[in-house]
């Protein structure tokens, strides 16, 4: 069996540690001090022992240095779970949103997580958690308001008369005591 050695050159050693300590991902960082072990004692066994990996895992990141030197080194992308709505649905989504849910036929005035969920089930056929739907109103920009109630036959003299009554007399009240 042949041995394995670095035989991509673009990089001294020095380079190497260089790139190492700018090197942010923490992936790439353990792969990079491999291949700078592995120009030292040119075992990959005696690295495997040194960082606390296996021969196999070392000889893989030689042989993709020696391949395409520090590109080799970064980890390929994961490509995760696909989203249940596409783009398209989340700018529709977000269209609705902005709108007076009675607008849309509902009988009620203010989105919570519940009407959302509804809405979307209604509308893409996906059915989400309220959490979820909270989470992706989050990521879609909107927040949490709660509404204010305004009384809307109340005299607004009358009450900063009350206001400044209240005031005088807790002043009063403070001096008692």
């Amino acid at each position: 069996m042949k041995r394995l050695e670095i035989e991509n050159e673009e990089f001294t050693k020095d380079e190497l540690l260089d790139l190492f300590h700018k090197e942010k991902n923490p992936a790439v960082k353990e792969r990079i001090l491999a291949i700078v072990f592995m120009m030292e004692y040119k075992n990959c066994s005696k690295v495997a022992e040194l960082i606390g990996r296996s021969r196999n895992t070392v000889q893989n990141w030689v042989n993709a240095y020696n391949a395409k030197s520090l590109e080799g080194l970064k980890p390929a992308p994961r490509s995760g779970r696909p989203a249940r709505l596409t783009n398209r649905e989340l700018e529709l989504l977000k269209m609705d949103l902005v709108r007076n849910p009675r607008e849309l036929g509902y009988d009620f005035s203010n989105w919570d997580g519940k009407s959302v969920m509804y809405h979307i089930h209604q509308k893409f056929g996906v059915k989400f958690s309220v959490r979820r739907v909270q989470m992706l109103l989050h990521q879609l920009g909107f927040s949490l308001q709660r509404p204010r109630h305004k009384y809307i036959k109340a005299d607004k003299e009358k009450q900063d008369q009350f206001t400044q009554d209240l005031k005088k007399n807790s002043k009063i009240w403070v001096l008692m005591t």
